[in-house]
């Protein structure tokens, strides 16, 4: 329960310390959430570079890119966006304040090849998940998602994500924060946790898997707008992971359930003058 409790802290926390921007951003709400039936629609192209575990639940850590390539719908795309959004992101309805849509990511394979504390883990496949979102803006500051996604050849199970954000406008800077959870079914937890062999000091092989909450943790970033189209973002992401998971010999000893991401990245939006939205 420290998890849940962590979480109604940091959104409480959230609430009490964005008043005024709540108040400020009130008359922009429109153009924060992009109500309108019929807009045009923003590609945006760009990459990132991440400071990352090697793995989930690794404690070597590697740089990564990630490129950026977008098509939104919107007021020059200005739904909120988070850096953990998935990397593709349709958006197919959307009104006042709300959006719902495709969901989908890709996953890479793992194997002892690419870390040798994966030895004594089955090898993983290339996939894919595949799923939906949906999006809620209660307030011009605040924007709520849940991701619900099924694995395609890498897993067969059901993974969760949960995010809450709270954001504001400074100038040409942008900050957004908001608490992380997601929740893995045991078909997830067994593929990537699971380990084929019992390893000296870790208590043996582990037998059963739960489906419950996976990992939580939050997300802090800042972005800068050169101009309407340009910008860039700076981005920190803690995460914790918890349940069967924690217990899996990658993890401990031979890991960490606590990780830091870090990051940076750059696009370019362009107008299409056409009248959904995807992302990697």
């Amino acid at each position: 329960m420290r998890c849940v409790a962590y979480l109604a802290g940091l959104v409480l926390g959230l609430a009490l310390s964005l008043p005024g921007a709540a108040q400020a951003q009130s008359s922009d709400y429109t153009q924060l959430t992009s109500p309108q039936s019929a807009q045009n629609w923003y590609l945006t192209v760009g990459a990132g570079l991440r400071y990352q575990p090697d793995y989930t639940g690794s404690d070597d850590y590697l740089f990564r890119a990630r490129p950026i390539i977008s098509l939104g719908r919107g007021l020059k795309s200005t739904w909120w966006a988070a850096e953990d959004d998935a990397m593709l992101s349709i958006g197919v309805f959307s009104g006042q304040g709300w959006r719902i849509g495709f969901s989908g990511d890709l996953l890479w394979k793992r194997n002892a090849k690419v870390n040798p504390a994966l030895v004594a883990v089955p090898p993983t496949k290339f996939g894919g998940e595949a799923g939906a979102f949906a999006e809620f803006y209660p307030t011009s500051w605040l924007r709520a998602r849940v991701d619900v996604r099924r694995g395609i050849v890498a897993h067969d199970g059901v993974v969760a994500d949960l995010k809450l954000d709270a954001f504001t406008n400074l100038g040409p800077w942008t900050f957004g924060i908001g608490p992380r959870m997601r929740i893995a079914s045991a078909d997830y937890v067994r593929t990537y946790f699971g380990t084929s062999g019992a390893l000296p000091g870790t208590g043996g092989l582990l037998q059963r898997f739960n489906a419950g909450v996976h990992s939580y943790g939050a997300l802090a970033q800042a972005t800068y707008h050169w101009s309407d189209r340009l910008q860039t973002t700076t981005y920190v992401e803690y995460k914790r992971l918890t349940g069967d998971a924690a217990r899996s010999p990658i993890v401990r000893p031979f890991g960490s359930r606590n990780s830091i991401t870090v990051g940076i990245s750059a696009s370019y939006s362009f107008d299409t003058g056409s009248n959904y939205s995807l992302g990697f």
